[in-house]
């Protein structure tokens, strides 16, 4: 069967070479959910205003009733 050829083509790897393939199969599983969750929520701001946020960002940091940091 093929998964036994697989499986012993691996068996037959330096342990280095195992490693290193089982961290890709880990990762791959990994990156692909997290791709997933990325894709979900790209653009899921589109009623977002950046510049109004920027504009509000600058505007508290120049008013009066802000405190500074006590050290």
């Amino acid at each position: 069967m093929a998964i036994e050829k697989i499986y012993n083509a691996i068996k037959r790897l330096p342990p280095a070479e195992r490693e290193k393939l089982r961290h890709l199969l880990d990762n791959e599983d990994s990156n692909n959910e997290n791709t997933k969750a990325f894709e979900r929520a790209a653009g899921s701001w589109t009623d977002f205003d950046a510049d109004g946020f920027i504009e509000e960002i600058y505007h508290r940091r120049n008013s009066a009733g802000r405190t500074g940091s006590e050290w």
